[in-house]
């Protein structure tokens, strides 16, 4: 989508009058990390440049999470773009993580918004200084670049001790659940669960998927019975196949909710999710809520065994989406953020 070409983006157009910013669509360079969330991003109009390789890192895009938006160019951090950083040809450089910043400190006349997408952790001694490490680069680069701070929650900004803006993510329109189907498993959808054990709840995962019919779809080497679409139309197909979504990311790893949960909640799947002050669930009205693994399971196989509690949970958890993760309110965030610097 381009600004002025749909009701949205006439809405954009006047957003970007309202903040004295230039008529034509801002250009942004960024690099591909999270390409959920770059998805998102293209709804702003905006024109970007993604780099999908710098120097021997691969940062190629990932077709069997989303396809690449219409207004974005993959480009590789070549001579091309140095000259463009050089010129100030680019209206923001989006950076996702801290290597990114490292890799563009040398331009210091161009402006920053820096996405915190992870928190910063604390409650060990390693991971405290570690955390510490990591605020004093990005102050440090605050200090001696143009930089706005944008967190993806409320959550995330409270983690890294930092002012700035909050751009909680609207999920994208996945597809449709069919008719009938889907109540018969428990979907998870996630990456790498093998390594980020602890942060994913593996453990409880692997315990809960030997008693019921749980499918996990994503790029999961090791985990048993875990499903790797071989491109976007797969995972769309084998995500809107089921009706019942299990979420179990506790604080302090993350927010009470992900992309893909809200993305299930927006198909209007139920969810049973752990217990997390963040989690825009409550228990019997939109979803049911786990205090424990036991209480986990106890939940998922009442669904499945309940399909009308599933389509009315499902509702609700539809509506929740629609009022509190609007694509109106994340795209105003940023929009925000870039008329700031």
């Amino acid at each position: 989508m381009v600004a002025g070409s749909s009701p949205a983006g006439f809405a954009i157009s006047l957003i970007l009058v309202s903040f004295n910013m230039p008529s034509r669509p801002p250009r942004i360079l960024t690099f591909n990390h999270h390409e959920s969330f770059l998805c998102s991003l293209a709804d702003t109009g905006w024109q970007f440049d993604v780099v999908v390789r710098y120097k021997k890192l691969d940062l190629a895009w990932n077709v069997a999470s989303r396809p690449v938006p219409t207004n974005f160019r993959l480009v590789e951090f070549d001579d091309a773009v140095r000259r463009k950083l050089d010129a100030g040809e680019y209206d923001s450089v989006i950076c996702h993580t801290l290597k990114n910043l490292l890799w563009l400190w040398r331009w210091r006349d161009n402006k920053f918004i820096f996405i915190a997408h992870i928190p910063l952790f604390r409650y060990t001694l390693p991971l405290w200084l570690k955390s510490a490490v990591k605020l004093a680069l990005f102050k440090a680069f605050r200090w001696s670049h143009p930089t706005v701070f944008v967190a993806v929650s409320e959550f995330k900004r409270k983690s890294w001790k930092t002012r700035g803006h909050v751009a909680v993510l609207a999920p994208q329109q996945v597809g449709e659940l069919s008719d009938g189907k889907g109540y018969d498993s428990v979907t998870v959808v996630c990456n790498d669960l093998m390594t980020r054990q602890e942060e994913l709840g593996a453990k409880d995962l692997m315990a809960i998927g030997k008693k019921i019919p749980l499918r996990i779809i994503g790029r999961n080497p090791g985990a048993e019975g875990a499903i790797q679409p071989k491109d976007y139309c797969e995972f769309r197909d084998l995500f809107s196949s089921g009706r019942i979504y299990l979420y179990t990311i506790r604080q302090p790893f993350g927010d009470g909710y992900n992309t893909a949960m809200l993305e299930a909640m927006q198909m209007g799947m139920a969810v049973v999710t752990v217990d997390n002050p963040s989690s825009p669930i409550i228990h019997g009205e939109n979803g049911l809520v786990a205090r424990n693994p036991e209480e986990m399971l106890t939940h998922c196989q009442f669904l499945l065994s309940h399909p009308a509690e599933v389509d009315r949970l499902g509702s609700a958890a539809r509506a929740t989406v629609r009022e509190k993760f609007s694509q109106g309110n994340f795209i105003s965030a940023l929009q925000g953020a870039l008329a700031s610097l």
